[in-house]
């Protein structure tokens, strides 16, 4: 409590002695309050990594405390590193400086559950030559607002995309194998789980659809 006291006593001498006012004095302890980076960024999903970066100005060395929802939980470094988060990790984070009175504006991380997309097949997941095959990769329950789709073939990539269907058109043998899809998020850092692959099979006989329309032309 001591050194706190003196802190304070300090910051008043030193503000009487230069007249500041209230503009002034405001503008001092901004200056003066630590400032909290997180990256990659303040929206993650579990199993992320996360850093807290806290930049004290010309106070290195000194301890750093680091606050979760307002409670001080750990002295340490001005770099703390979350590995492997969980939807507990979420919450508002701060820190402080070891004698300084003020500490950083607070920073909200945001802990969502790393979705897990599905991989829907029309017609159906065994058609015959000739005819269109539409997958699309389906991802629920996260505030990604834009998506980039990677599908893969029998564990090799296809195809990279924004839009979350693809389509093959006149479908044949070799098109026979196992699809499933990833999501990354467009100008973020998130990714989903990869989905379960689903099996699309190709028979070489052409469909009475393809056959109709063949004999049209």
């Amino acid at each position: 409590m001591d050194h706190v006291m003196e802190v304070v006593v300090r910051t008043v001498n030193f503000i009487r002695a230069r007249g500041f006012n209230h503009h002034q004095f405001v503008s001092l302890l901004s200056d003066c309050k630590p400032k909290l980076t997180v990256k990659p960024q303040i929206s993650v999903f579990t199993g992320d990594t996360v850093t807290l970066i806290c930049d004290e100005g010309r106070s290195t060395g000194w301890t750093i405390y680091w606050l979760k929802n307002f409670k001080r939980i750990k002295a340490g470094s001005a770099t703390e590193t979350l590995r492997e988060v969980r939807v507990s990790d979420g919450g508002r984070y701060a820190c402080a400086v070891e004698r300084k009175t003020t500490q950083s504006q607070g920073v909200v991380l945001t802990v969502r559950e790393r979705p897990k997309p599905v991989v829907r097949v029309q017609p159906d997941g065994r058609v015959s030559r000739g005819q269109t095959v539409t997958l699309s990769c389906d991802i629920q329950q996260t505030d990604v607002i834009n998506w980039r789709y990677s599908w893969n073939k029998d564990d090799s990539e296809i195809h990279v995309s924004q839009s979350q269907e693809y389509r093959i058109s006149s479908v044949n043998e070799s098109h026979t194998g196992n699809y499933s899809c990833t999501g990354r998020e467009t100008g973020g850092s998130r990714y989903s789980h990869t989905s379960d692959k689903v099996t699309l099979t190709v028979s070489g006989k052409e469909s009475y659809d393809t056959v109709y329309s063949k004999l049209k032309i």
